[in-house]
Formats: C-alpha cells, sequence, structure tokens
C-alpha cells in the first residue's frame, strides 16, 4: 500500500492564463474604484437649493377652494417635469397632479367641497432633464418634509378668533 499525495498543481498554461485573469479583474477594479472629487450627477435625496419656494398658506378651510402654488427659479427649458404631490385623509395614498410647463406659475386648485377631508398633506416636486429632482419642503439633508394643514370649518375659526384662542 503506498500513501501520498499528488500534486494539485494546474498545468503551468492554466496557471498563467489564469493569474492574467486575476490581474485584469484587479487592474479594472482598482481603476473603476477611483473616487472622483466631483459631485454625482444622481444623488440620494431631493436637492434643495433655494431655487423652488411654496409659502403654505396660515389657514385652509374646508368650505372655499384653495390654491397649492409653487414658484421656480429655474429655466423652463431645462424642466422636465414639475408636480405636486398630496393625499388626504380620505385618500390616502399621494396623487400626483402634474403641472403645465408653459405657464408662469404651478397652481392646483383644490375644492374641499368636491374632495371632503379633514386635513391635507402635499409636496412639490421638480425633475430636470439632467436627471436631478428638486422638492420643496425639504430638509438641509434633503429628506422630503411634506406639509399637513387640518381644513378647519371657518364659522369655529373665526369664533375662536374673536375670543382670542387662537
Amino acid at each position: 500500500m503506498t500513501t501520498g499525495t499528488k500534486s494539485a498543481l494546474l498545468s503551468p498554461r492554466v496557471e498563467v492564463k489564469t493569474i492574467k485573469h486575476i490581474s485584469l479583474v484587479l487592474l479594472f477594479c482598482a481603476a473603476f474604484s477611483q473616487q472622483s472629487n466631483e459631485r454625482p450627477s444622481f444623488t440620494k435625496g431631493f436637492l434643495n437649493h433655494n431655487r423652488i419656494f411654496h409659502q403654505p398658506e396660515k389657514v385652509l378651510f374646508n368650505s372655499r377652494a384653495f390654491n397649492l402654488e409653487m414658484f421656480v427659479e429655474i429655466d423652463k427649458k431645462l424642466i422636465k417635469e414639475a408636480s405636486l404631490f398630496f393625499r388626504t385623509d380620505s385618500q390616502p395614498r399621494y396623487r400626483e397632479i402634474s403641472f403645465s410647463l408653459d405657464k408662469e406659475r404651478f397652481i392646483y386648485r383644490y375644492n374641499p367641497k368636491e374632495n371632503p377631508a379633514k386635513y391635507i398633506t402635499y409636496f412639490f416636486t421638480v425633475e430636470l432633464k439632467s436627471g436631478q429632482i428638486y422638492a420643496t419642503p425639504v430638509d438641509s439633508s434633503g429628506l422630503l418634509i411634506p406639509i399637513t394643514k387640518d381644513l378647519v370649518d371657518p364659522i369655529k375659526y373665526y369664533k375662536e378668533r374673536a375670543e382670542g384662542k387662537s
């Protein structure tokens, strides 16, 4: 009975090819793993550079229509799409309203008589042809902070205001 080990090495030709392939893989990994100082064109979160503006109304009434309006300081030729996303307690999923790009202002008129609700939550987005997306309102790290406003009864609101409660 003989005991021993058999050589597990590959043939010299196969070893050279394997080393070349590994070298090429390592070379490509090193070449494409270089970090760049340039800002990537696609970033996580939304961009906020004070280029889109929205000033929420102080009070929204449940008995009269109101405007949700956004202003944009971006050349209209660069804009791919501008949208409003909103939801209410009676409609829990966000609904997207795309704005016409040939208008000066981006306005959506919400009528609570047609769509009754207790509150509305909304935000605006602007997508550029370059792929960048701006939104409002966002915090300093680019996280979206949708606005939620209660739709109040005007009689109750003015009564409380006259009594000095609000």
